[in-house]
């Protein structure tokens, strides 16, 4: 009974320090990507500022800058689902280490 209930145990703390390291694996990840998305959407709102000042010189189509838009909001949207993503690993994490969103009553 005694072996038993420490191999529960065991595989008990196993299984936390898992969880835990498997979060922290993916905020890291998260990060990487984030930071890659940025840069990303850094260009995209370059290349839109450029596609309008072509524009309104009249060397180019409007068509040329609803491409640069379109190009700039889905990577916009690429971030935002990113920060959802970390968000919720970050809750994950605190939940895995045994943290709780209760205030202290005082």
């Amino acid at each position: 009974m005694y072996e038993e209930g420490v191999a529960r145990y065991r595989q008990t703390v196993l299984a936390a320090f898992a969880e835990v390291e498997n979060n922290l694996a993916a905020e890291r990840l998260l990060a990487d990507e984030t930071e890659h998305e940025n840069a990303a959407l850094l260009a995209a709102r370059r290349q839109l500022e450029i596609a309008n000042n072509r524009y309104r010189s009249g060397l180019v189509t409007y068509l040329e800058v609803a491409t640069a838009q379109n190009t700039a909001l889905a990577i916009e949207r690429a971030c935002t689902r990113l920060r959802g993503q970390q968000v919720v690993t970050s809750v994950a994490l605190i939940k895995s280490l045994g943290g709780g969103w209760e205030m202290p009553a005082g």
